[in-house]
């Protein structure tokens, strides 16, 4: 997907110009913001060694269900959730036909996840309460979706979200945060996630770079998780965040890995 081409279309639906540089100090706010709520747990890595694989903390115990959003060519999380914790995974991705495994307790449709339900394109809202009544039972949002993150989750209400226990996004086109109106919108995003979550883990996707944004070190793609704050106090906290964590794993492994930038996690 063309970021920039999606974010301006996006822009357009929000009434923002597009052409406005955002403010040194706010995107120095932002990147403060996201390490004021970075919160170091114990963590335990689920799906591989390679990009599909994600760090997560180890409350998978009562998890019965993941909503998995971009399929692509890859489940090994998903399979994993299902071999050595019984979780059933609902997995969205219009560009395949079907996951690219079989599995028990996969159930695919060929959608992509948008903020309304329409031809090829389903809400959150509706694909969640499409397939479970328990509005209570634990479950799990993974999301890589090349950018329309962004659509999901200005869309989607902060207690939509809080109905996950851990959700584990892929946020592209970071470098964009020069741009005064794509800065607004991911901080509303973040701010409306902070209500119920804090960060527990993030790592760079190394296919896509590093910027320097007024020397500020901006990674073009992070994989954050999020984990309720009402897990907290129920997990085995670290004595530190330290980064890149051990379990940590090149997305891409013929490319030299990016580590996350101190200033947006070390206090």
């Amino acid at each position: 997907m063309n970021i920039k081409l999606f974010l301006k279309k996006l822009f357009f639906r929000l009434g923002f110009n597009v052409e406005k540089i955002s403010n040194h100090k706010d995107i120095e706010l932002f990147i403060s913001q996201f390490r004021k709520n970075y919160k170091s747990t114990e963590l335990i890595r689920i799906g591989g060694n390679s990009d599909g694989g994600y760090l997560l903390p180890n409350i998978l115990e009562n998890i019965k269900y993941c909503f998995s959003a971009g399929v692509g060519n890859v489940s090994t999380f998903e399979k994993e959730l299902s071999q050595n914790y019984q979780i059933k995974s609902f997995m969205a991705d219009a560009s395949v036909n079907s996951p690219p495994e079989d599995d028990k307790n996969f159930t695919f449709i060929k959608k992509f996840l948008g903020s309304k339900t329409f031809d090829e394109f389903i809400s959150l809202e509706d694909w969640v309460s499409q397939n479970i009544k328990d509005k209570n039972s634990q479950k799990i949002l993974q999301m890589d979706i090349e950018g329309s993150e962004f659509e999901v989750f200005t869309f989607e209400s902060a207690e939509s979200l809080s109905q996950f226990s851990l959700m584990i996004v892929e946020f592209h086109g970071l470098q964009n945060l020069s741009n005064r109106n794509f800065l607004k919108m991911i901080s509303a995003i973040f701010q409306k996630i902070y209500l119920n979550f804090s960060i527990c883990h993030v790592h760079p996707n190394n296919y896509s770079g590093l910027y320097n944004l007024n020397k500020l070190k901006i990674p073009s793609s992070i994989e954050v998780t999020f984990i309720r704050n009402d897990f907290l106090d129920k997990i085995k906290s670290s004595s530190r965040v330290c980064l890149p964590h051990p379990l940590d794993q090149k997305t891409v492994s013929n490319i030299n890995e990016i580590d996350m930038p101190e200033i947006w996690w070390k206090n």
